[in-house]
């Protein structure tokens, strides 16, 4: 018998497996981290998404926000409109609940298109007081408004995002002289 060959097989015989449990070891260690990396894309996407979804709820509002103020500067003839039976448009003192389904159900829908909403966005409008050539005078600026009364509005309008989980709610307030 060669001598070499009991020399390799001695040799073989005396190894423990080492190599095989430290490569266990880092193919363990590199699954933790893949998972790891899958939580936090999957933590990231659904973040960006719903930031994607708060500013097109945000960009709804603000569409229908304009819109309410067109609406009163070239449709409205005068506040006999704000008398209560006209939807959407509320009479001074009147403080509609913003946060109310009801008050949604009584508002104006927005009339143009907006990609990717899932619901029109909404608004209403209400007076809120008449201001007269006297009450304008800010530390000697404005002593006067011109002729006649300036009626001031406050538009509320609601915007939805790509689900109706997203709401924005933005009001302004403007006022115009009939």
């Amino acid at each position: 018998m060669d001598k070499s060959m009991n020399v390799n097989l001695c040799c073989k015989s005396a190894q423990r497996g080492a190599t095989l449990m430290i490569s266990l070891m880092i193919l363990l260690v590199m699954t933790l981290i893949g998972v790891t990396s899958m939580g936090t894309s999957n933590l990231e996407e659904k973040m960006a998404g719903n930031d994607r979804d708060l500013n097109l709820s945000f960009q709804a509002a603000e569409a229908a926000l304009r819109q309410a103020e067109d609406y009163v500067n070239n449709n409205i003839v005068s506040t006999a409109a704000f008398d209560g039976t006209n939807t959407g448009l509320y009479t001074q003192d009147s403080n509609p609940d913003i946060f109310a389904a009801a008050t949604w159900a009584n508002s104006i829908s927005y009339n143009g298109t907006i990609n990717y909403v899932n619901t029109a966005p909404q608004y209403i409008v209400e007076i809120t007081s008449t201001i007269g050539d006297d009450d304008i005078n800010v530390s000697g600026y404005g002593e006067s408004s011109g002729s006649g009364t300036i009626t001031a509005f406050r538009v509320t309008a609601r915007g939805t995002g790509g689900t109706d989980g997203a709401v924005t709610l933005l009001q302004s307030n403007f006022g115009r002289r009939f």
